[in-house]
């Protein structure tokens, strides 16, 4: 009984050790390789503090929310610290994993030149910690995927498809404008207007990208913002290793949503994709997607599978949308501060 026991403490005391060195490995002796060698090729920036990078740095100086017409400085103003620092090209680091900054037209110009767009060395923290989100669609994948999916997507934006779509959009914002009439008539005080204005771009590409329902599209919507929220809950230390670890409950929480979006999208590409075998596809991004996938399986190419096109689905879904909210959203503001500008902008659309 001793001599078991004895060796199972010297097993735990083993598995300890291990665990420890791998610790130390990924937390600190990986993490000061890198920068030691980022330095000693002329790359400046922040001290990190590993395991944490330069995170501790950037939360101490948070966004103090004030309106700016100067957002970059508003809503970083660490980083426009550094480049003060460190001028207008430096390193800093997300936990373990370094961050090229570029603020010079010129070097970002020479660094294209040498540099195939297809192998950028997109970070692998987001791979890891937004996988439920963009699971391993365009914005996480490198050389010849990117080329490939690119290839494909690229027609679903041409002038003459956006010219097609621009009637769904105009009744989309049509909606939301009576919307609003709406609720000023009733003497409702206020509106979201940022959660108008993002509901609506997603209902906008949820019917001019995969042809969804108000319906799916919603749902699609509803869960996705929900997840994004979750995820930002789950690891508020990106690019720490197993700091996914450190709240458990989110993390599931957001594989939970993750999968439950990844079966609607789905059944959407599933019913689309019996639906082209019949009729002509329709020409939007999903259309052309499953076009491309009967075309390659036919030439003997591989074809995006049913995983890559779930992917592709919920990447532009999410980025596509929420980029031109927050765009329109910031535009309203400003015209909001600024009634001449309304003015100018009334003229100049009456004029065309």
């Amino acid at each position: 009984m001793e001599l078991s026991l004895q060796y199972f403490a010297s097993i735990t005391v083993a598995m300890a050790a291990i665990v420890m060195g791998r610790l130390l490995f990924s937390w600190w002796i990986l993490p000061n390789l890198a920068y030691k060698k980022l330095k000693a090729n002329g790359f400046s920036g922040p001290k990190p503090s590993f395991p944490f990078g330069n995170l501790n740095d950037m939360k101490k100086e948070a966004s103090s929310r004030i309106i700016s017409h100067d957002i970059h400085s508003a809503a970083f103003p660490y980083f426009v610290r550094w480049q003060k620092s460190h001028g207008k090209v430096y390193i800093y680091w997300l936990g373990t994993e370094p961050f090229l900054y570029i603020a010079d037209p010129e070097f970002l110009k020479k660094m294209s030149a040498r540099v195939t767009a297809k192998s950028w060395g997109k970070p692998t923290v987001f791979k890891n910690d937004r996988e439920p989100m963009f699971g391993n669609g365009l914005i996480m994948v490198e050389g010849e995927d990117w080329v490939r999916r690119r290839h494909v997507i690229t027609p679903a934006f041409s002038p003459a498809n956006l010219k097609g779509m621009s009637s769904l959009m105009v009744e989309s914002v049509t909606r939301m404008l009576d919307h609003w009439t709406d609720l000023i008539n009733s003497g409702k005080p206020e509106i979201d207007v940022e959660k108008e204005i993002i509901s609506t771009a997603g209902e906008i590409i949820a019917k001019t990208s995969f042809g969804m329902s108000y319906e799916n599209g919603r749902k699609v919507l509803e869960k996705l913002r929900e997840m994004q929220i979750t995820l930002f809950k789950s690891n508020r230390y990106v690019g720490v290793p197993f700091s996914n670890f450190m709240n458990p409950k989110q993390t599931l929480k957001a594989k939970k949503l993750g999968k439950e979006i990844d079966a609607l999208l789905l059944s959407i590409i599933t019913a689309r994709s019996k639906s082209s075998k019949r009729h002509h596809p329709q020409q939007d991004l999903l259309g052309l997607l499953l076009a491309d996938n009967m075309v390659d399986s036919r030439l003997g190419k591989r074809a995006l599978t049913t995983r890559e096109l779930v992917d592709e689905c919920k990447t532009f879904f999410f980025g596509g949308h929420e980029t031109t909210a927050l765009a329109v959203t910031w535009t309203l503001l400003l015209l909001a501060q600024h009634p001449e500008w309304q003015n100018q902008l009334r003229e100049e659309i009456t004029l065309h």
